[in-house]
């Protein structure tokens, strides 16, 4: 490999280095990869290795080799970590405007609280764009480690959705802080195919190839080996003592020793020492404005009449990079270590002259770092000028951003109430970002504040994120209460109660959240998104509190069509859905939750986007349409793991386990059940203790094994076996939780606790929905444990024409799983008793086998025809080898093709790019046998 600094003396950095030595085995993998990607693969490269290592020398010569694919290029910047999808400007800059154009969150900066999910997707659609001309797409991102973290999370996003695209990702990356780890742990793990190559120092040989392309003549005897022995082949080292050291002295092969540097900082201060005072100011420019610019605006801020003359030394040195073809010729340094270096050696009085010139050459935002940099002492003007500057970011939802100006604002404050509020401040708009980061490191100083709101907010947001949560209750409450005291309670009375309703959300307390969001309403000019999750919240801790019916009352804002629902509505539309949900009323639940996904892929920002996913999922499944329940459950684990948040994965898992509990899959949903039960063991809240419990259920109903039915709800009935506690404490998922529980009654011979039970939920159903299917089924199951079949016969014969009627009237065949489960106990108890002909009861073991075989739900249809075999029927033969022969991904593409989406737009939905569509539907044809999407919809009806 090169010597890690990217040239010595070649003018441009993409040229392909003539003194590349070495690294034969770490450039075949990347070919390897690479030739991958061109036969139909996406894969994924990371290549790690400690700073001046040479990673990017590496990636920049192989990169130079791939003339065939278009590349995109990215490099993370800790001074821009704090800004949003700071990678995704970089990556597009060089695309064409026309192509970006198509995609508004990447020709423009996302809007603040744009989720990573959403850019995702539009960067999957615009890689599709790119293939479309035949070349395959390498996306390098370079110091991924520095990257921020939504960009982070973008990336793993896209990477677990490149299906069938040929996109070669190249991550650069080092190994030396946890943080970093995490982040690469988290996008290894978000590739199938990947491939990491981990870059040490350069061998003896290797050394030796170098140490003779740099010097002229005769090497002293044993050079390359002392070298290794100093330098242990870090490239940069080595590089640093052959440019240090005459090459006279490295010549004389007599001299027993030469002069080594105490360490690579003494070199490079050596190699600056020999260049001339124009090289030596242009180089001390540029690592004060530590960034790829322009060489003009390099030489204004050195004050040098011709900066290309001042450049010649400082690359032949190979301390500088220039980029001569691109527009304005920007240049930069070649490696960190070489910019602390030349930067830790100013004088701080040339330091701060250089920032203070910096500040007039930069943009707006990035000239607040060089004026911080470039104060002397407290400025009170320049920290009032950040904390204005900082709250009008906070306004427009860039957290990060305004903490860091809030931080720096803190700094230069010379009275001590400034310094600690703006402190305070920075401290809690940095947790709004739902990341302890900084703010976690700084908790001494805020506690050495003065006790106030603000102060007990901060900490408790602090505990709550530790997963302190008595301790954060404690903090929230005292800051929530003093906030409300105050005349104007104000944003921290606000940002106190968003918290702690969160805390109280958590625990499952209903009544308590419905109280602080009340107030926190009550506080008046909330911002709309503020308002409107805060409604949320309300509804939410009512649905706890009440049930889902008594908290639509908290939603009555919202109008009827939900497609006159404005973006700024979107968390209530969601809580809506879920609501409707929960109270079994299928289509209206769809109709809001799809209506939040759409505008979610659109870029508004429903912070409910992986909940609403979920529940959709959980829509489709109840309603029968398991394909495409199964698609959405996957979306839905896709976004959740992309925002690193085990509460978003929960009710993704949960619609996960459904249809693969349905169809007998139990290998998969018993993953999914470790993984929910692993969740909510981590999290101990309420909500998740209702998925994993759930799901359980869900599991053990397929399996009808009503033992372990009624095992996985005790976690959610108040009492125990003992004292025959069968109540039912938690409200959400109430009605499905209930009839679970009457089946586990029932079915384990409780059959007084199951009429109990069943009269509770008779109760509560108010007569809408697919569930008056499933109580007429419990009460006919119930009738017959209880000895009384006629009685059940007649609830069967009740609920049969109750669902072919609510059949002909939606023209849908709503729950058909519910409707097959009563279909069938209706036959067999017909066929037991004798009550009518051995021909009709056998038409409704039929029509339920038919209903059971059209979802595939293996575990029920073998029940059904070990019934049919009992009385001596067969079954009607199905062939559904042709759907089986479909993967699971493609038969994602196939239902919302068939559905009437076009390619783009199937896309757009799976969050795929538009080239992995038109191959599974290429392959879909293949396996079906036909030609066209109309043969698609006849086909998947048909089977």
């Amino acid at each position: 490999m090169t010597t890690g600094t990217g040239g010595f003396g070649h003018v441009d950095p993409d040229a392909v280095d003539e003194l590349f030595v070495g690294r034969a085995r770490e450039s075949d993998r990347l070919r390897y990869c690479a030739g991958k990607v061109r036969e139909g693969d996406s894969w994924l490269a990371v290549v790690e290795g400690e700073a001046g290592i040479g990673k990017s020398a590496l990636v920049r010569r192989f990169a130079a080799s791939l003339d065939d694919f278009t590349i995109l290029r990215a490099i993370g910047d800790p001074s821009e970590a704090d800004l949003p999808y700071g990678v995704i400007e970089q990556l597009t800059r060089h695309v064409d405007r026309a192509v970006l154009e198509q995609f508004p969150l990447l020709a423009e900066s996302p809007p603040a609280g744009t989720n990573p999910h959403v850019v995702g997707g539009q960067l999957l659609l615009l890689l599709g764009a790119l293939q479309e001309a035949g070349n395959p797409v390498a996306v390098i991102v370079d110091d991924v480690q520095w990257a921020d973290r939504l960009s982070v999370q973008m990336l793993g996003f896209v990477l677990r959705r490149l299906w069938a695209d040929r996109v070669l990702t190249i991550l650069v990356t080092r190994p030396e802080s946890e943080a970093s780890g995490e982040t690469l742990d988290r996008l290894l793990r978000s590739s199938e195919r990947t491939v990491k190559v981990d870059l040490g120092g350069l061998g003896g040989g290797e050394i030796e190839q170098l140490a003779q392309s740099l010097i002229e003549g005769r090497l002293a005897p044993g050079l390359a080996d002392r070298l290794y022995a100093y330098t242990r082949g870090h490239p940069l080292y080595v590089r640093t003592v052959l440019a240090e050291i005459p090459a006279d002295v490295l010549r004389d092969g007599m001299l027993e020793r030469w002069p080594v540097p105490r360490s690579l900082q003494v070199g490079i201060r050596a190699q600056l020492d020999r260049l001339p005072q124009e090289s030596r100011d242009l180089l001390e420019a540029m690592a004060v404005l530590d960034a790829q610019v322009p060489l003009s605006a390099a030489g204004r801020l050195a004050d040098l009449p011709d900066p290309a003359r001042a450049l010649g030394p400082a690359l032949a040195a190979g301390l500088a990079l220039w980029w001569p073809k691109e527009p304005q010729s920007p240049v930069a340094l070649v490696h960190a270590l070489q910019r602390d270096t030349i930067y830790d050696s100013l004088a701080p009085e040339r330091r701060r002259f250089l920032h203070a010139g910096a500040a007039a050459l930069v943009g707006t935002a990035a000239s607040w770092a060089h004026r911080v940099a470039a104060a002397a002492t407290t400025d009170a003007r320049l920290s009032d000028e950040l904390d204005r500057s900082g709250m009008e970011e906070a306004a427009s939802g860039r957290n990060a951003v305004a903490a860091t100006r809030l931080l720096w604002a803190s700094s230069l404050s010379a009275d001590r109430a400034d310094r600690e509020r703006r402190l305070l401040t920075a401290c809690a708009q940095s947790l709004l970002t739902m990341q302890p980061g900084w703010a976690a490191n700084l908790r001494q100083q805020v506690e050495d504040c003065s006790p106030g709101p603000l102060r007990s907010c901060v900490l408790g947001t602090l505990d709550m994120m530790a997963g302190r949560f008595a301790t954060a209750e404690a903090h929230l409450t005292r800051a929530w209460q003093e906030a409300l005291s105050l005349p104007e309670p104000g944003w921290v009375a606000v940002l106190a109660g968003t918290f702690l309703t969160n805390i109280m959300l958590w625990g499952g307390r209903g009544a308590e959240t419905v109280e602080i969001a009340r107030r926190t309403l009550a506080i008046g000019d909330l911002d709309p998104a503020t308002t409107d999750f805060t409604r949320a919240a309300l509804a939410t801790g009512r649905l706890w509190h009440e049930g889902p019916r008594a908290a639509l009352r908290d939603l009555a804002h919202l109008p009827v069509q939900g497609t006159t629902v404005g973006n700024h509505n979107l968390d209530t539309l969601a809580t809506r859905g879920v609501l409707r949900l929960f109270l079994g009323e299928l289509s209206a639940a769809r109709a809001d939750l799809q209506i939040v996904a759409q505008r979610d892929q659109q870029g508004a920002g429903s912070k409910f986007g992986p909940l609403t996913i979920s529940l959709l999922s959980v829509v489709h499944y109840v309603a029968g349409d398991w394909d495409e329940s199964e698609s959405t459950a996957e979306r839905a684990l896709a976004v959740a793991s992309s925002q690193d948040h085990l509460a978003g994965e929960a009710p993704a898992r949960f619609a996960a386990i459904c249809v693969k509990a349905g169809r007998g899959e139990w290998d998969i949903a018993q993953r999914h059940l470790d993984d929910l039960a692993r969740i909510a063991q981590s999290l101990d809240s309420a909500a998740e203790i209702v998925y994993s419990s759930l799901a359980a259920a869900t599991v053990a109903q397929a399996r009808a094994d009503y033992q372990a039915l009624l095992r996985s709800l005790r976690p959610l009935l108040d009492g125990t076996a003992e004292d025959g506690g069968f109540r039912l404490v938690d409200k959400p998922f109430w009605l499905w939780q209930q009839s679970l529980l009457i089946e586990a009654l029932t079915g384990t011979g409780r059959v007084d606790a199951a009429a109990v039970a069943l009269r509770e939920l008779r109760a509560a159903y108010d007569g809408d929905g697919y569930l008056g299917v499933v109580i007429a089924r419990l009460g006919g199951q119930l009738a017959e444990a209880q000895g009384r079949p006629h009685d059940a016969l007649a609830i069967y014969e009740q609920a049969v024409a109750v669902a072919v009627a609510v059949a002909a009237d939606t023209d849908t065949d709503t729950a058909p799983l519910y409707r097959a489960i009563v279909e069938q106990a209706y036959g067999r108890l017909l066929l037991a008793t004798g009550s009518t002909s051995r021909r009709e009861a056998a038409a409704w073991l039929h029509k339920a086998h038919g209903r059971f075989s059209t979802l595939r739900a293996v575990p029920f249809v073998r029940r059904c025809e070990a019934d049919m075999s009992a009385s001596g029927l067969t079954a009607f033969e199905r062939d559904p080898s042709r759907l089986s022969a479909l993967t699971e991904r493609e038969l994602s593409v196939a239902h919302i093709i068939a559905s009437g989406r076009t390619n783009q737009a199937a896309a757009a939905e799976l969050y795929v790019s538009q080239k992995t569509v038109e191959y599974h539907l290429s392959h879909i044809y293949a396996k079906l046998g036909i030609s066209s999407r109309h043969q698609l919809a006849e086909a998947l009806r048909s089977l």
